[in-house]
């Protein structure tokens, strides 16, 4: 009977041991899903005469230089100097570009040196120079003013001039500058030295750039939900369709032989249309913008995913990398997605950029509803009871948000460190959820009985994107050393499963710890899918048969 218990000791211990332990991890073969591409959702544009067109990239923090004759994408300004809403060239050729969440007015001088001219001014949206020189930029938002700034950056800017100012400036043969009124569909003009305001033409449904033709006698006009490129009569306000394109148009640029540039932030392209006959032809094409948070449906064989692309919310093939559904920001009532996860009906986003939570039904995708939230909102998780749990990057803390209208929250756990990725664990005797912290460098388990935290793993370098593995084993993108992390719940023992991945933007003031999160995912088969915000991609880590 002894020998009988001491043998069973022996093999208890030993299986204890092999759970504990685990076996090594399966190797991965790392394939692409959807390739990537130079922009992280294109804005402003400028053709400079001299065969090239200059491109805004806002949340990828980069000036661009796009070579008109072969569509060559180069960098003229990196991160984190280069975040610009809008671009333009001044008198001498220096380049000057508007960062809405950093604030400053920059600028760059033919001789390649960058400064900061303006600074302290949230939500600069765009800037145009006069014929004179003086230099004029916008601010929107909860700011909504206009600035003349010294375009040497000798001395402060001045203003503001007045509230309700237009976006996307331009300077008329008059001197006065033209723009449009998003919410209230027109576009206006100014004269700066008086502040009075006089409507050009109405009836867009949300126009966000306009630009003037060779002959300064007409404007176009780009029409963000309605897809169009307009052309406007100054003088009398006449208004003719030129191309219907896809919605989410952002800006434009006229060259010299009146072809337009149009900037489209949904698609992350840019195509010329030629207003004689309507035509249009790519300029530089993508298939994705801005790739952040990942989910995939657990009993999914096809393994489709959600992709919270910032500017659409996509279904994705994880085997064939087609996108199959495309919901976009603008023409629809959807807010700028940063991340995504999945109930049992709805589909949950999260967006730091608007600084809202959204509810969607996953059937038909409509939204069901929206939820103000500005800390800095990261990952966000249906409960079974319908409830959401939210992570709070800026205040460092979970909530719940109640299904109330409007929405109750309490809160479940602080003294997080910029809390980002989310992943439930409800099945456990004590349900509750893995968050990442981005600042501290750890995985934190958290009750939700009562908020109760554990410290899972320490010493990751900007752990973000987190999902669980069929052996229960938690997968994180370790952002701050550009790799994929295998994390064993129950020892906190990290694994490398992959290194050398193109992840991680950096951060940028306006947006919260985290800033475009690294989505992580999980399919079936066990296969991890990772999205590149640095090249705008999806990829797939296949366990090696």
């Amino acid at each position: 009977m002894r020998r009988w218990l001491y043998s069973s000791l022996i093999a208890s211990i030993l299986l204890g041991t092999s759970q504990a332990v685990a076996a090594p991890p399966p190797a991965y073969r790392q394939e692409v899903v959807v390739a990537g591409s130079p922009f992280q959702g294109v804005h402003g544009l400028v053709v400079d005469g001299k065969g090239h067109l200059l491109a805004s990239n806002l949340l990828g923090q980069t000036v661009h230089s796009v070579d008109l004759s072969t569509g060559a994408v180069s960098t003229l300004v990196g991160p984190p100097k280069g975040g610009a809403d809008d671009v333009t060239l001044g008198p001498d050729g220096s380049i000057y570009w508007t960062g809405y969440f950093s604030g400053e007015l920059m600028r760059r001088t033919p001789k390649g040196k960058t400064r900061v001219i303006a600074r302290d001014l949230p939500g600069l949206n765009s800037l145009a120079f006069r014929g004179d020189g003086r230099l004029y930029v916008t601010q929107i938002g909860r700011a909504d003013a206009l600035w003349e700034v010294d375009p040497d950056g000798k001395t402060a800017a001045a203003g503001p001039r007045r509230a309700g100012v237009p976006q996307r400036l331009r300077i008329g043969p008059d001197d006065r500058l033209y723009g449009p009124l998003l919410l209230k569909g027109q576009i206006v003009r100014v004269d700066v030295d008086t502040g009075k305001i006089e409507v050009v033409a109405g009836g867009f449904m949300m126009p966000t750039a306009v630009n003037f033709d060779a002959s300064r006698q007409h404007l176009f006009v780009v029409d963000a939900v309605r897809g169009e490129l307009v052309r406007v009569r100054v003088a009398t306000g006449e208004k003719k369709v030129v191309a219907q394109l896809p919605t989410g148009l952002d800006n434009l640029a006229v060259g010299p032989d009146d072809r337009v540039y149009v900037s489209n932030m949904v698609d992350n392209d840019i195509r010329v249309v030629n207003p004689a006959d309507g035509s249009v032809k790519s300029v530089v094409t993508a298939r994705l913008t801005v790739p952040a948070g990942l989910a995939v449906a657990p009993d999914d064989a096809d393994e489709q995913l959600y992709v919270a692309d910032v500017y659409a919310l996509r279904r994705v093939g994880g085997r064939d990398g087609k996108i199959h559904q495309t919901t976009r920001v603008l023409s629809t009532p959807m807010v700028f997605p940063m991340h995504v996860s999945l109930g049992a009906k709805h589909v949950v986003l999260s967006s730091a950029y608007l600084g809202s939570l959204q509810v969607l039904d996953r059937a038909t995708g409509a939204v069901l509803r929206t939820i103000p939230n500005v800390n800095g909102v990261q990952g966000a998780i249906e409960l079974n009871d319908g409830t959401l749990l939210v992570a709070e990057a800026t205040t460092g803390r979970l909530v719940r948000v109640d299904k109330a209208e409007p929405a109750g929250v309490t809160v479940l756990t602080e003294g997080l460190k910029g809390p980002v990725g989310l992943v439930a664990d409800l099945e456990a005797s004590e349900p509750g959820v893995y968050v990442t912290e981005v600042r501290s460098g750890r995985v934190t388990r958290v009750r939700l009985a009562d908020g109760e935290k554990r410290t899972v793993a320490k010493g990751l370098r900007a752990p973000e994107g987190i999902a669980r593995l069929p052996d229960g084993g938690l997968v994180v993108a370790e952002v701050g050393r550009k790799r994929l992390v295998r994390v064993d719940p129950a020892t906190g023992r990290s694994t490398v499963l992959a290194t050398g991945l193109r992840i991680g933007l950096p951060e940028s003031e306006g947006l919260p710890p985290g800033y475009v999160p690294t989505g992580v995912a999980v399919g079936r088969s066990g296969t991890i899918y990772v999205s590149s915000d640095v090249e705008s991609a999806l990829y797939r880590f296949v366990p090696a048969p």
